[in-house]
């Protein structure tokens, strides 16, 4: 039971969804939680009729912010516009095509409201095939590859083990960086975010289902795009420098989290049939001082066939198998 009641508002980011955009609007008033006083919908200049879809709502619904462009800038550029729209204790945040089941909001606050040492709070979402409707399992049965069974600090976000919704999300809006979020870096600038945030406490985890992680077709391709899959190798590279130089406590990690990153890479060059640059970038690996994810790479890179790692990649295990090697490119 609620003891306070403090207010929440909502960020619901959209570009070119207008099949799925109402759903997640709906879910969003259908909460159990009536201490909603704001819900912001910041639109990325949609090219269809998504903008058409909030403005309607927005007229029906005074609780409705909408916020459009007439350009396509980017995630973070749509973020920022949301975050400077802020008024309320508690920011809950969803994607333009997930849905919030509707004791979300009430049970994420009821856990910030009794954890104080948590500044953003996360929990469990139902995967489903956007086109057949059907259940594709939990995300951290189907996505994630470790089991959450405490709070966590900083140290999770450069854990290639665990990969958590960013609809999931709800902060305490003290712990948002003022500044917003990063807009030098296109692909990976919540990662730069969320060291920001939980630089000021933890990440707790509700183990419930509370939404509903729509997979289709954008979010499945653009993670198997090989120009993209590089860009975001190049960007990781540079969120870590920029950590580094803002939060020196966290070298040990970044040092981690980059081998991890150069190991990923290495596995998608062998499966691209580019022995040579594998080898070259296993080089780099022992040169940093990871002689054992160095020496591993390399052997892999002389041993192992691009088709072997490729029916891996192709398998029904495809997430649990591939994922711990290449995450994160």
């Amino acid at each position: 039971m609620i003891k306070e009641a403090p207010y929440v508002d909502v960020l619901i980011m959209t570009y070119n969804q207008e099949n799925f955009v109402k759903d997640a609007i709906d879910s969003v008033l259908n909460q159990t939680y009536k201490n909603i006083k704001n819900i912001i919908i910041t639109d990325d200049g949609s090219k269809d009729s998504t903008p058409q879809i909030i403005e309607e709502y927005a007229s029906k619904y005074p609780v409705i912010t909408p916020i459009l462009a007439k350009e396509n800038k980017g995630i973070a550029y749509n973020v920022n516009r949301g975050l400077k729209q802020l008024k309320s204790e508690y920011m809950s945040s969803i994607a333009g095509d997930d849905m919030m089941f509707p004791e979300k909001i009430e049970k994420q606050v009821e856990y910030l409201n009794n954890n104080q040492d948590v500044v953003v709070c996360s929990h469990d979402m139902d995967v489903f095939d956007s086109i057949t409707g059907k259940s594709l399992g939990n995300f951290s049965e189907t996505i994630n590859y470790k089991k959450i069974n405490k709070k966590l600090g900083v140290e999770y976000l450069f854990d290639p083990a665990i990969n958590l919704c960013p609809s999931t999300y709800m902060f305490r809006k003290d712990a948002i960086p003022k500044k917003g979020v990063d807009t030098r870096l296109k692909l990976v600038n919540e990662l730069i975010f969320d060291v920001e945030v939980l630089m000021n406490g933890k990440l707790g985890y509700i183990d419930e289902t509370l939404g509903m992680y729509r997979r289709h077709t954008n979010n499945i391709s653009s993670s198997d795009n090989d120009h993209k899959i590089a860009h975001f190798f190049e960007e990781f590279l540079v969120a870590y420098a920029i950590i580094t130089y803002k939060y020196p406590e966290l070298v040990g990690l970044i040092k981690r989290a980059r081998s991890n990153l150069y190991f990923g890479k290495v596995i998608r060059c062998i499966m691209a049939g580019n022995k040579n640059r594998a080898k070259n970038l296993s080089k780099v690996l022992i040169y940093e001082g990871d002689y054992i994810k160095g020496i591993t790479a390399y052997l892999m890179s002389s041993i192992i066939s691009p088709g072997l790692l490729n029916k891996l990649h192709e398998s029904q295990y495809k997430e649990k198998v591939t994922g711990l090697f290449y995450r994160t490119v």
